[in-house]
């Protein structure tokens, strides 16, 4: 009897550890695209962790309900955006920071990136870039700006998109096509503002 009783505590642990890795091995890899959206919702890199750290546990407590062969970015996603939903929404919080707190953060998560360009004038050039299209991002109402970030940054499809959002499909498809618009518009007097300053 005590010998079938280890034999059980064994393959519980057994299991648990495949869990672990499994978990590691699926779900981990797509840490820094959790990270880059914690950023965004939250705009504050202390509330980002904390919402980073809050998600990886609760899907981690859930790995049990993945459905292998899945995107399991677009499920980490909808864990992230529930978080946020519980956390900031319900206790009446918006975004605690300013979009100028926001780019602070994002160039210095990829300082390290930026390492690799040579030429200091690509350099410039290419965050001077980021920097108008984060400002055009920011100007985008909420609904708008989460759609286009979870198709165009983090790759999700529509339905995906839907599934995370909680919103219909249509929903998503044209709130993608109107924030492209209000991008392209944006980025169009950003460019004008720009040329006429010379900055």
């Amino acid at each position: 009897m005590l010998c079938s009783q280890v034999h059980s505590m064994a393959v519980k642990a057994a299991r648990a550890g495949d869990k672990r890795l499994l978990f590691e091995q699926i779900a981990l890899p797509h840490l820094d695209a959790i990270y880059s959206a914690a950023i965004r919702l939250t705009r504050h890199r202390d509330d980002a962790n904390d919402l980073v750290q809050e998600t990886i546990l609760r899907s981690f407590r859930s790995f049990h309900q993945f459905a292998k062969g899945t995107n399991c970015r677009a499920w980490l996603l909808t864990i992230l955006y529930n978080n946020f939903r519980d956390r900031y929404r319900q206790n009446g919080r918006e975004h605690p920071c300013t979009s100028g707190e926001i780019e602070e953060e994002l160039e210095a998560h990829t300082l390290l990136a930026d390492m690799s360009f040579n030429n200091p004038e690509e350099l410039l050039s290419d965050r001077m870039l980021g920097r108008r299209i984060e400002r055009a991002l920011d100007e985008l109402p909420e609904e708008f700006r989460e759609a286009l970030i979870l198709v165009d940054v983090q790759e999700l499809n529509y339905q995906e998109v839907a599934d995370v959002l909680r919103i219909p499909l249509g929903t998503v498809k044209s709130r993608v096509s109107r924030a492209r618009a209000l991008m392209r518009s944006a980025l169009i007097k950003l460019d004008c503002l720009r040329g006429k300053t010379g900055s």
